[in-house]
């Protein structure tokens, strides 16, 4: 770290995470793909801001909402295609 950068502190963390988001939102809104990396650096900010009893913004926590009934949902189809799938006896 050179001399004049300054640590991140709280409020970037806040800030970042909920650029992010907003961003994640907007793609999902318009159809469009994110990045895993947006999404691993918001995971990463909300477990932050969890740790330092912040918290989250409220867009992050819409995002995060949205992440979890999505794969619950993906789950449950996981789950029953499973179920449906039948194994054929080998020759």
């Amino acid at each position: 770290m050179s001399d004049d950068a300054q640590p991140f502190g709280v409020g970037d963390v806040l800030s970042l995470a909920t650029k992010l988001a907003e961003r994640m939102l907007q793609a999902r809104s318009t159809g469009r793909m994110f990045s895993v990396d947006d999404l691993d650096v918001v995971m990463k900010a909300a477990e932050l801001l969890l740790a330092l009893n912040v918290p989250w913004p409220t867009v992050v926590t819409e995002v995060i909402d949205i992440l979890v009934a999505d794969s619950e949902a993906i789950g449950a189809t996981l789950s029953n295609a499973k179920a449906e799938v039948r194994l054929v006896p080998g020759n």
